[in-house]
């Protein structure tokens, strides 16, 4: 889909009915597999930038009269998998959007064009494509947070098994957030040099916007990274706190019946005791073994070891 924006106002085209020429300016969508026939129709130099189409990377390209941006759209269900591939192609007559998946990316342009005020430019097209992509951000990461108070919640409060497995999805999930927002930062920094001068000083302003809540994106993300840390060493002092407990049981087990190993020690030497003749010495030995373990029980109780 092609649109023509005429004195501030945007118009469907049709990609044959596009003429080239200083007094018209157009704005597209096409997918990475129609790159070389937008090419040829609009004109598009650089060699480069088919080896850039279509990879999983960002990075903002600036050369002589155009630039260039390929950047990842947050995946808010699996954030380690973009949810496509955007490559943008800017210069004074032409801004044109390249997807592996133009439903969504439609799906944003529809929802500008539905905002578009009376006049509108590339720049602010290009500001309004930046801010439909990350203005849910805040809502994610506090559903992290969340999801992170629940798990520090439940290691106090339930027995599950999988905490290892959930303080590493979650690490996981804050790296590939952090990764995002760096490029995207630096994406940001880089439209905002605008060394070709393709966006006037007006919509200027609305990146800085943008750059903004990314980077307060980008500090939240690493005061999540902290939280998740924090979790994750008391989850290992409460493993170490139980283990503890059941060292202490198994060193109170022992004590009582160290005792007990010295008269089954005793009594099992070859030789002839003269108790062996005494028909008590039986039960002498086994009161005498129950009064050992009473003892100790009694003694290890009241020094609060078990």
């Amino acid at each position: 889909m092609v649109y023509l924006i005429e004195n501030g106002k945007i118009s469907a085209v049709e990609l044959e009915n596009v003429e080239m020429n200083e007094s018209k300016h157009y704005w597209g969508l096409f997918s990475f597999e129609e790159f070389e026939i937008v090419r040829n129709k609009f004109e598009i130099n650089g060699e480069a930038l088919p080896k850039s189409i279509g990879k999983r990377l960002t990075k903002f390209e600036s050369h002589d009269g155009f630039d260039f941006v390929c950047l990842n759209v947050l995946n808010y269900k699996d954030v380690t998998v973009p949810f496509c591939q955007v490559s943008i192609y800017f210069r004074k007559d032409i801004l044109l959007f390249f997807s592996d998946n133009t439903l969504i990316v439609q799906k944003i342009i529809d929802d500008i064009l539905d905002d578009a005020t009376k006049s509108i430019s590339f720049g602010r097209l290009l500001y309004n494509f930046f801010d439909h992509i990350t203005v849910d951000d805040g809502t994610f990461l506090e559903d992290v947070e969340q999801d992170i108070m629940e798990l520090e919640d439940a290691l106090i409060t339930t027995d599950k098994d999988d905490y290892v497995k959930e303080i590493i999805f979650l690490r996981k999930k804050l790296m590939a957030l952090k990764r995002n927002y760096e490029q995207l930062l630096d994406v940001l920094d880089a439209i905002q040099e605008n060394e070709n001068n393709l966006i006037d000083n007006k919509s200027m302003r609305y990146f800085k916007i943008i750059q903004g809540r990314v980077d307060r994106s980008y500090h939240s993300v690493l005061n999540l990274r902290d939280y998740v840390t924090q979790v994750r060493e008391a989850y290992q002092a409460q493993v170490d706190i139980n283990l503890n407990s059941i060292m202490k049981l198994f060193t109170v087990i022992t004590a009582v019946f160290l005792p007990l190993t010295l008269l089954v020690g005793w009594y099992g030497m070859n030789i002839k005791m003269p108790e062996f003749g005494w028909q008590y010495s039986y039960p002498m030995v086994i009161g005498i073994s129950i009064v050992i373990v009473g003892i100790s029980l009694v003694y290890f109780k009241k020094n609060k070891w078990f």
